[in-house]
């Protein structure tokens, strides 16, 4: 499953999601239509993902699907990913390196308060 999560009000240029288990073509609908329409009131914004499980998928996987998926990648200028999964926080260090008009920053859950404030 990968949905659009509860997040603070008044981040409407932070798309926040959540990840666990397996992610269906379904889901990366409802989140692209999301942020279609955020793209379209924010001249940038910025991802917070919460990956508690991939099933199915690898972290690499998950971040190409995304980037294919987002037609204006250049729009972004921050990712923070909230994880314990270490492939995945392997992958988003790869990620910093191949975006870099976009900072990229990996948090253990324990820091969940601390990514949340950096992606703002």
């Amino acid at each position: 499953m990968l949905r659009i999560a509860p997040f603070k009000s008044d981040a409407e240029h932070v798309i926040p999601m959540e990840l666990e288990g397996e992610v269906t073509s379904q889901d990366f609908a409802n989140v692209l239509s999301v942020v279609e329409q955020r793209l379209e009131d924010h001249d940038t914004l910025r991802l917070y993902i919460e990956i508690h499980s991939l099933g199915g998928m690898s972290a690499s996987a998950l971040f190409n699907e995304l980037k294919d998926a987002i037609k204006r990648w250049d729009r972004f200028d921050k990712l923070a990913v909230v994880t314990d999964v270490e492939g995945v926080r392997t992958a988003t260090t790869v990620m910093d390196k191949l975006a870099p008009r976009m900072e990229c920053e990996t948090f253990r859950f324990t820091a969940r308060e601390e990514a949340r404030q950096w992606v703002i």
